[in-house]
């Protein structure tokens, strides 16, 4: 599936290039650079453990926009960037036997030390090549329907409370490259606006673990975008 997105784009870009021959001048205000702050609302979390409702992530992408009319108001684009996503729940990641990823609570007590857990959360950064079509109004509106797919480069969990050793002590513990992560994640998005504001949401196909090796636990981000350039 890699390959296939990574022909597809690559194809694309080829045919809008021949397609438009932008002079020099014109290149620089082609290019448009967004943020995105959102809000991940997890689905399929398993009801055993108790997820926040507020799991903030954010987006930054420089993409190029291809003109598809003479009058400036279709563009194709494509771009690339980074997006961090975060699962917070009260909650700790272990493997079974069959090393499968699964959540469980923390424990009340370890020995004679009562546990309090302040914070636990699951974070994923992807770098993401998004693509599709803008409309832009006359009167400044715009509408954006769109592809991204993106690749893992970090994933992490932290957790910040008692010991679990037993030992009485609060700790702030990280692991990295946890196992069973899928490595890709991809999906449609949206965004309505005016101007340099909008509203956007992103519903991610896959998984955040593995078929069949962790819960099947996605995000659906709904966020503002901001593209002062």
């Amino acid at each position: 599936m890699k390959r296939v997105f990574i022909f597809m784009m690559l194809a694309i870009i080829a045919l809008s290039t021949f397609a438009q021959k932008p002079s020099a001048e014109s290149i620089r205000k082609r290019f448009s650079l967004s943020t995105t702050l959102f809000n991940d609302f997890w689905m399929g979390v398993p009801d055993s453990i108790s997820p926040r409702k507020i799991n903030q992530g954010v987006d930054v992408y420089l993409t190029y926009n291809f003109p598809m009319d003479r009058k400036g108001h279709m563009f194709f684009f494509v771009g690339t960037g980074l997006s961090a996503h975060n699962f917070y729940h009260k909650a700790l990641i272990g493997l079974d036997a069959n090393q499968k990823s699964y959540f469980y609570n923390v424990p009340a007590k370890v020995g004679s030390s009562e546990i309090t857990l302040k914070s636990s959360k699951l974070s994923i950064t992807y770098v993401d090549i998004p693509f599709g079509f803008q409309y832009k109004s006359s009167n400044k509106l715009h509408a954006t329907l769109g592809f991204k797919v993106g690749w893992s480069i970090n994933d992490h969990s932290k957790y910040k409370g008692t010991s679990l050793t037993g030992n009485g002590l609060t700790v702030k513990e990280k692991s990295i490259g946890l196992p069973n992560i899928e490595n890709m994640h991809y999906g449609p998005f949206a965004t309505f606006g005016y101007k340099w504001f909008g509203l956007t949401a992103y519903y991610q196909i896959p998984s955040v673990f593995e078929k069949d090796m962790g819960p099947q636990i996605y995000p659906i981000s709904v966020g503002i975008t901001l593209k002062p350039f």
